[in-house]
């Protein structure tokens, strides 16, 4: 097996069912800390294999600015080290820009969001830079007033722009679908808890995970 079919292996590697029963559990850190300027700073490791083992640990970094607006643009580097199966790992290196803001708020706690990501995926050992654009869409209905308890829904779609040698391919990439409850826990904490169904476009049979995701969010300002 050549290099490049070696890593597209590694890394399309899924379980023998084409259905898989995860929990992903983020703590995000977000916000201004210095006027306009922002961080963003992510840890999430994810366990996979009907929660069998830790799948995937992924570290996200960035700093940004907001404008007058509220729309906030970050830039920063993603680490993901992927362990499908025993044996079988791979690393991977993004750079990542990305526009967020709000689009529509009302006085009785609703407010909708839209965040864009732009990606440029690398793999070690492989040579091709995949480049991905991620358009997520994120509602939450504070029962109490804004900043309140409530249910929360959001969808993501994921679209890449080129064929790389470790697997990607030109298309749509995956989907990702979410709905649960958003919780506050302290000041500037929340809690987000719920159900995402991920569809994921590979060669062979696609991929259907479903995922208990948790997210500890601590907003900066």
């Amino acid at each position: 097996m050549n290099r490049s079919a070696l890593l597209a292996a590694l890394i399309l590697a899924a379980p023998a069912t084409a259905q898989d029963v995860q929990s992903w559990n983020t703590m995000l850190f977000q916000g201004p800390i210095d006027g306009k300027l922002l961080l963003w700073a992510e840890g999430q490791p994810r366990l996979t294999n009907d929660l069998d083992r830790v799948g995937q640990i992924i570290g996200r970094v960035a700093l940004g600015v907001r404008t007058k607006n509220d729309i906030d643009f970050h830039a920063g580097y993603h680490f993901q080290h992927n362990n499908p199966a025993p044996g079988v790992t791979s690393d991977e290196h993004r750079f990542w820009q990305q526009v967020m803001g709000p689009v529509l708020r009302r006085q009785n706690g609703f407010i909708l969001v839209t965040r864009w990501r732009l990606e440029q995926r690398t793999f070690v050992g492989a040579d091709d830079t995949g480049w991905r654009l991620r358009m997520l869409w994120r509602g939450h209905q504070g029962l109490k007033g804004p900043g309140t308890a409530g249910p929360l829904v959001w969808a993501e779609t994921f679209v890449a722009f080129n064929d790389t040698d470790w697997g990607a391919r030109d298309g749509l990439d995956q989907q990702r679908l979410f709905v649960g409850w958003l919780q506050p826990v302290a000041k500037r904490m929340n809690f987000e808890a719920g159900y995402m169904v991920q569809h994921i476009n590979r060669p062979g049979p696609n991929a259907n995970n479903h995922v208990l995701n948790l997210t500890l969010n601590r907003r900066l300002g």
